[in-house]
């Protein structure tokens, strides 16, 4: 079978999975075959073809025709980033229960990131059940995320998970149209001067972009700031003007 047909198959194994009261809920998951191949397959609008999972650009796929973006985004963050950790591999790897028996704790560990510190002190040495009571009340895993984390065991591509996350993230601001705006000053910039620039910015993009800021300072710049916009990078920097005329001076 190929790749993508394994996928829809695991996929459906995971459609009877029982999630956690509290589960955050949105269109309803398919129920049959074909309707898992129209979602994981029919591309989202704006996203451009999955350059390292094809696990990824189904992911995103099936979040978007199910209106799960935003959740399955979160989901994915924190996915990627639990599985980073050699000690949850080696748990999955040693693991005797089934998948659904995986997909649940994997559940309860979610909902255990929600949990402050002094609570999930108070829970050491109970019971599991008494444990999986006790965090009911954050919220569980989208249903989607649910059954996709089932799918990529029962595939054998649980140690991928970090790539698909990191690309599942990228792919969604895709979707989504968000264009991200590194600034990089040689001091703080006001509040009216980011404003400015983002405006100066958004005639050279879409119109129903969104513009995400992010700040930071480096005082070997001078004065001015640099741009970088995605992956074009604009220099208007006192530091560039600077190392310029040095280099036409003769040594």
């Amino acid at each position: 079978r190929s790749m993508r047909d394994s996928l829809n198959a695991s996929m459906l194994a995971r459609v009877g999975l029982r999630f956690p009261k509290g589960v955050r809920t949105f269109a309803k998951l398919p129920s049959t075959k074909e309707e898992w191949k129209k979602i994981l397959t029919t591309p989202a609008p704006n996203a451009p073809p999955a350059r390292g999972s094809k696990y990824a650009g189904m992911t995103v796929n099936a979040a978007y025709h199910l209106k799960a973006l935003d959740p399955v985004r979160n989901d994915f963050k924190y996915l990627g980033k639990v599985f980073k950790d050699p000690r949850t591999l080696e748990a999955v790897k040693n693991g005797q229960g089934t998948t659904n028996d995986f997909v649940n704790d994997m559940n309860v560990m979610f909902q255990a990131s929600q949990a402050s510190k002094a609570e999930l002190a108070k829970l050491e040495g109970k019971e599991k059940a008494a444990v999986v009571k006790a965090l009911g009340k954050y919220p569980a895993l989208n249903p989607l995320s649910a059954s996709l984390l089932g799918s990529f065991k029962d595939e054998g591509v649980v140690e991928e998970i970090p790539a698909i996350a990191e690309e599942v993230q990228k792919l969604i601001g895709k979707v989504l149209k968000e264009v991200n705006v590194e600034i990089v000053g040689a001091a703080p910039l006001t509040d009216k001067q980011k404003a400015q620039i983002l405006s100066v910015i958004q005639k050279y993009v879409d119109s129903d972009s969104k513009l995400l800021l992010s700040e930071k300072t480096d005082t070997s710049l001078i004065a001015g700031f640099q741009l970088l916009i995605e992956d074009r990078f604009v220099d208007l920097s006192a530091k560039k003007s600077l190392d310029t005329l040095m280099s036409k001076i003769p040594a």
